[in-house]
């Protein structure tokens, strides 16, 4: 079938005897030397101290470069609305005062005011205050009147 020759030890056929891997602590009445478990126990606590470190640092690194891209976004966003209130506030100016010079000119038909035209009303007599019925004043402590903003 195939061209090439087959290897001589391929026809024999060889059994592979899998061992028990042994285990490290063999009873349970034997335990680790002292010094290694402190060892574990150091190995394990550098671990979760180094994941930690590791997620603030990652964090940081995320909020330092996120910070200035919204500030740059924002300070855009600024920008244009200065530019804006700008256009506003020449369009108003020019509004102001393209209605002073049409009411200058006499077609206009607008007159100039003078105290002679002020018109007076003459005071009110005092009224007393109406009086306030029981009722009123019942239903109004009802109601759950604060003296603290409600929220900000």
């Amino acid at each position: 079938m195939s061209a090439l020759p087959k290897p001589a030890f391929a026809s024999r056929r060889t059994t592979v005897v899998a061992s028990q891997p042994t285990p490290l602590i063999t009873s349970p009445q034997e335990s680790l030397p002292t010094s290694l478990q402190v060892l574990l126990r150091f190995q394990q606590a550098t671990s979760c101290l180094t994941l930690g470190i590791v997620a603030t640092v990652l964090g940081v690194y995320g909020w330092t470069v996120y910070t200035p891209t919204l500030w740059s976004k924002e300070y855009q966003q600024l920008k244009a609305l200065q530019q804006t209130e700008r256009q506003l506030i020449t369009n108003t100016e020019a509004i102001k005062h393209q209605l002073a010079q049409e009411a200058n000119q006499p077609s206009s038909g607008l007159v100039k005011a003078s105290p002679g035209q002020n018109i007076f009303l003459p005071a009110q007599a005092s009224v007393p205050p109406a009086s306030v019925d029981k009722s009123t004043v019942a239903s109004a402590s009802n109601f759950n009147i604060t003296t603290r903003p409600v929220a900000y």
